[in-house]
């Protein structure tokens, strides 16, 4: 299986920015990881080829081939996808994130494979070489050649009957079609019936099983998606398949992908990101065939595109429903996103609203409640009453972390003072809802006696009645138990502490609850502690950092070698080894014999910098002069 699987990455030339790379072009720290963090039975040397799907190149997450196997770090649950006897694979119609894997004897399973579709390519050409190089090594066993002894003369290996019977039955349509073709020239009176199955025989799209040889012609592709759609019908060829790109967003260096889903919106930046594994939703959000009628009636995709690029913002939002679709051109949905953002930037409602729809359902880009509603604002910031309703519904009716109910009500109170009398109606239908939904929450509430009845009280009021949450309630329910030594309410306690969600924000406080619950084995209040911890370090060494500098540039050969010391092992600072040097050079020139030592031991054990004997035997001369003044 090697040899096809490196053949099948080497002679595949992916479009995407992301692709398989064989393990002999990667580094071993992508190796490492890709296998420390989702294949951790394999050896190294077991790798043939690595789709990293991290941004940084990390390997932290993508797809591990070995000879028999492929690892995903989307299903690290699940047993790796066996490859020997794999018969063929197809996109999920419904969802194209998902690929179709059959076996030979029968068995089926589905893939995840985001818009990583280069897996999908890249297993249909292993099968492809499997098939041909195996089905030619069995014929030169056949025929007497090295490996054949087992064979008797005249036996034929069940894949080989298998393939010849496929062939037999694709020459045989061949057969009836051609037979039927000059039937009807001989009698040019046919009937509509006979029309129609010819139609029907003729227009069949072609597969990859029913290819007389085996493989699939590389201008027609089975129909697997909207997005790889392609039709062929006689007399019209079909234009070459380019993959799918998306657009990825380049994550903060600085955050962390390991913080609790609380506080997910506490991390993220408000700057334009995208993300390597956003994933689609599974009903799109425009009517592609209405979308389809509309703009093909209209003007074509290169004078849109004309248009666009002269700053039309009509134009720009246009051109990306057109790129998203495919309609009028081929589909491209990186530079689907391009106009689509550059229509919202020109602060072009539509384009803002879409950009504010596209990041609330993680559609081309991850999923960003955040830039969201930023976007949302500033739409509705226009005065356009789309835009205004499109932010109130988001603040009434949105996830928990961005609703604001009171902020909802607040927009339609003023654009009915404004005269909308849709936005009064709007304010009757959500206050009937409201009361309801108070009513039915305020039925819920009960007097706990027991640890776990006041977590679960805690857990209720902070849910809330689906308009308003009672963050106030729910964190004193949350310290009653967590001083019963509920666990989870120890973490809650701490969460709300940290995130300042109906109590005062306080670190110290967080740090005390959180330390309880990880003590007692609680996974998330472990790593959360040691994210905080982490960061109170550091804060501790910067300011550390800043005292001895501002004490050195005054002249204390203490606080210089200090500074010297922090740059060198980047301590509160960017490493900076000349600095590091320089600040030890300084020191020494105010009789700190120290600093010459620290000179010399670095100068003769090279690690940090080249290691130079005559300087080494310097500095420890005037260490030793220094020492004697």
């Amino acid at each position: 299986m090697r040899q096809w699987i490196e053949y099948a990455v080497e002679n595949y030339r992916s479009k995407n920015s992301f692709g398989f790379q064989l393990a002999k072009d990667l580094k071993p720290r992508q190796i490492d990881m890709a296998i420390d963090q989702y294949a951790r039975i394999v050896k190294p040397e077991e790798v043939v080829a690595l789709l990293d799907t991290t941004l940084v190149k990390s390997g932290k997450s993508g797809f591990l081939l070995t000879d028999r196997y492929l690892y995903s770090s989307n299903e690290k649950e699940e047993p790796p996808v066996e490859l020997m006897y794999l018969k063929s694979v197809s996109i999920r119609e419904e969802n194209n994130s998902y690929c179709v894997l059959e076996y030979e004897d029968g068995r089926k399973r589905e893939l995840y494979v985001s818009v990583f579709l280069d897996v999908a390519d890249i297993l249909e050409m292993i099968i492809h070489q499997r098939e041909s190089q195996g089905t030619e090594e069995e014929e030169r066993a056949g025929n007497g050649f090295e490996g054949g002894e087992d064979i008797q003369a005249g036996e034929k290996r069940p894949e080989v009957m298998e393939l010849e019977q496929r062939v037999e039955t694709s020459l045989d349509a061949i057969r009836d079609t051609d037979s039927e073709r000059e039937e009807n020239e001989r009698n040019p009176k046919v009937n509509s019936e006979a029309d129609i199955g010819a139609d029907k025989k003729t227009d069949r799209k072609v597969d990859k099983k029913e290819s007389s040889f085996g493989t699939e012609p590389e201008e027609v592709r089975e129909e697997k998606s909207p997005k790889r759609n392609v039709q062929m019908t006689e007399n019209e060829e079909t234009p070459p398949m380019e993959a799918d790109t998306k657009e990825i967003e380049p994550a903060d260096p600085e955050l962390s992908d390991d913080l609790p889903k609380e506080l997910s919106l506490e991390i993220v930046t408000l700057e334009d990101v995208e993300d390597e594994d956003s994933k689609e939703p599974e009903e799109p959000f425009w009517d592609t065939e209405t979308l389809r009628a509309e703009l093909e009636a209209g003007e074509t995709y290169e004078q849109i595109l004309e248009k666009a690029e002269a700053g039309d913002e009509a134009a720009m939002y246009k051109a990306a429903e057109m790129l998203y679709a495919g309609v009028g051109t081929q589909q491209n949905q990186k530079e689907a996103l391009r106009w689509f953002r550059e229509s919202a930037k020109a602060a072009y409602v539509p384009g803002m609203l879409k950009m504010m729809q596209l990041y609330k359902d993680g559609e081309l880009v991850k999923k960003n409640l955040t830039l969201s509603m930023s976007w949302g604002k500033k739409a509705a910031a226009t005065g356009e009453p789309e835009a205004q309703y499109a932010l109130a519904k988001a603040y009434i009716y949105g996830e928990s972390e961005i609703q604001d109910t009171d902020k909802g009500i607040k927009l339609l109170v003023e654009m009915a003072q404004q005269g909308d009398a849709d936005a009064e109606d709007m304010i009757h239908e959500v206050h009937r809802k409201m009361k309801e939904a108070k009513e039915q929450f305020e039925q819920g509430i009960r007097n706990p006696s027991t640890a776990s009845g006041f977590y679960e009280m805690g857990m209720y009021c902070k849910t809330g009645d689906g308009y308003h949450t009672y963050l106030k309630d729910a964190a004193e329910y949350f310290r009653i138990a967590a001083q019963k030594e509920h666990i989870q309410a120890q973490y809650q306690l701490a969460l709300a502490y940290y995130t300042g969600a109906g109590v005062k924000k306080d670190e110290a406080e967080s740090i005390r609850w959180l330390e309880k619950a990880a003590a007692k084995s609680h996974k998330e209040a472990g790593e959360l502690l040691a994210e905080l911890k982490a960061k109170q370090r550091l804060k501790q060494e910067k300011t550390e950092f800043k005292n001895h500098l501002r004490q050195a540039e005054k002249g204390d050969a203490y606080a210089q070698s200090k500074v010297a010391g922090m740059y060198l092992r980047g301590i509160g600072v960017k490493k900076d080894v000349e600095k590091g040097i320089e600040w030890y050079e300084r020191a020494s020139e105010t009789d700190e014999g120290y600093a010459a030592r620290q000179l010399a031991k670095l100068y003769a054990e090279g690690d940090i910098i080249p290691a130079d004997p005559e300087r080494a035997a310097y500095w420890r001369m005037v260490g030793g002069i220094l020492d004697e003044l």
